[in-house]
């Protein structure tokens, strides 16, 4: 109906005959592997890793997060076709015999292929987990994960730790500030308190890892994962953590990265240990929190002026240390 009376863009009218209208047949079954579907929010998904075409997309996804070039749909479903892999640490185990075997599959190819995964032996921790392709979680987050893990070991103490029952002396007390049981127990409230990862996200890290345990246990037999280095900062906010709330004139991320940038820390939780709550309009049970806390607030004016200020000093220290080189080298003539 929507096409009735319309016109082609050369200004011919549209008069071909439309298919009759019915219904959309939603699926209840994978067409690929036949397990039951189920709605994530707007999403009709799979949630069986062993599906042949889940498996097949994240083996694409772990290549294009590392960028490799030669290794596309059609040489993935081949290899895949094939037997040749079966999940992406078989990739690792390809030799240029098996590559050659495939169709259109030359020596000079197959070599550019192995030339790549050579290349994608050794990463970051953080690269590695957004390679794997957990839901919900991009490169950031993967970044920000991996610096809270540390290394391949921190990782799988975390997840430990994130399955573990509430309460356990282990692994903190029970009851939280209000006296109330948590609802989740301490690794994942520790991840909480990064700015940008709340309860619901913390799970799905923990799941989509223990989910692909196994595989990553497989990928590390052939791969150098090396620790998220640590970003060394000597700005002005260097030892000081910040929480940001309410609306500001600019994107909370922006924010985020001015105070990183000056060596700050951004937490998503107040704390008495908080050292500075910038507050926007609308701040909420947050400001007033820090209010009960004694937390120092700044507006975004202020966290502007102290930003100038600060690069206004160390631009000063960085004169006077260039003025005291040059004269020291003068005296040594």
């Amino acid at each position: 109906e929507d096409l009735a009376n319309r016109f082609h863009a050369d200004g011919t009218p549209f008069v071909h005959e439309l298919p009759a209208v019915s219904e959309i047949s939603i699926p209840n079954d994978c067409p690929a592997c036949g397990s039951s579907l189920i709605f994530e929010g707007a999403f009709l998904k799979c949630n069986e890793l062993m599906c042949d075409a889940r498996v097949s997309r994240s083996i694409l996804y772990w290549c294009r997060a590392l960028e490799m070039d030669g290794i596309g749909e059609k040489l993935v479903e081949q290899l895949l076709d094939s037997d040749l892999i079966s999940s992406i640490a078989g990739l690792y185990e390809l030799n240029q015999n098996q590559l050659t075997s495939l169709e259109r599959m030359g020596d000079k190819s197959a070599k550019n292929v192995l030339r790549e995964l050579e290349r994608t032996k050794q990463m970051t921790l953080g690269k590695f987990i957004h390679a794997l392709g957990l839901p919900g979680i991009g490169p950031e987050l993967a970044t920000l994960f991996a610096s809270h893990v540390n290394n391949l070991d921190g990782l799988f103490q975390w997840l430990d730790s994130a399955h573990a029952i509430i309460g356990d002396e282990k692994f903190g007390p029970e009851l939280n500030d209000l006296g109330k049981p948590h609802k989740t127990n301490l690794a994942i409230r520790d991840l909480c308190k990064h700015d940008g990862i709340g309860e619901k996200v913390a799970i799905q890290v923990r799941d989509g890892l223990e989910q692909r345990r196994d595989l990553i246990v497989q990928l590390v037999q052939y791969l150098i994962l090396n620790d998220e280095p640590e970003i060394a900062s000597t700005g002005s906010f260097e030892g000081m953590t910040f929480c940001i709330t309410g609306t500001l004139s600019q994107p909370r991320k922006t924010i985020q990265l001015m105070v990183k940038n000056a060596g700050g820390k951004v937490v998503g939780s107040i704390s008495s240990k908080l050292s500075v709550l910038i507050a926007g309009e609308n701040a909420g049970s947050k400001l007033a929190k820090a209010q009960t806390l004694g937390v120092e607030i700044w507006d975004e004016d202020l966290l502007n002026q102290k930003l100038n200020s600060g690069e206004k000093q160390i631009t000063d220290e960085q004169s006077e240390e260039k003025s005291a080189n040059a004269q020291r080298t003068l005296t040594d003539f």
